[in-house]
């Protein structure tokens, strides 16, 4: 299977996680300021999920647990390793996990649909995907991509 090359990975995970934190940012920010973000195509979704009780987990705003997974998926593109290949992989199917449960939580419970929570489940649905791609298309690699992290590829024998 042919993979794209782990740099262009590292790259569209780099930009993803960087909208990412701009979301959760922004939802955080709205809901400390204005009370509830504003939903660009209208409605109230937005301020009645921002008002709900599932907005706080032992009183931090959820936001708070996105842009700490954001900013650690950021950081594991800085690295070409298979910790740092796990760790994004790690990272990002948590928080896909958790998207589930609050996209789940918002239809079901809330009843009610904010765009910004939307915006940022698909970011990390992406996230997560490219953190699975870069993880089984390049584990066992180093910095160069050589496999087993070796410098120079095996003699063979005979």
């Amino acid at each position: 299977m042919n993979f794209p090359s782990e740099r262009v990975l590292r790259i569209a995970i780099c930009v993803i996680a960087a909208i990412g934190i701009g979301v959760a940012t922004y939802i955080f920010i709205a809901d400390s300021t204005a009370g509830a973000p504003t939903c660009l195509a209208g409605g109230g979704g937005c301020e009645t999920v921002a008002k709900s009780s599932y907005s706080h987990i032992a009183g931090i705003n959820i936001a708070i647990f996105g842009i700490i997974g954001w900013i650690l998926i950021l950081a594991t593109v800085f690295f070409a390793n298979d910790a740092a290949r796990l760790g994004g992989f790690l990272v990002s199917l948590g928080g896909f996990g958790f998207s589930i449960y609050l996209t789940y939580l918002e239809i079901w419970k809330i009843e009610a649909i904010c765009q910004w929570c939307v915006a940022n489940a698909v970011l990390m649905t992406i996230a997560f995907i490219l953190n699975t791609t870069r993880l089984l298309g390049y584990v066992g690699t180093d910095e160069e991509g050589t496999p087993g992290g070796a410098s120079q590829p095996i003699a063979e024998d005979g």
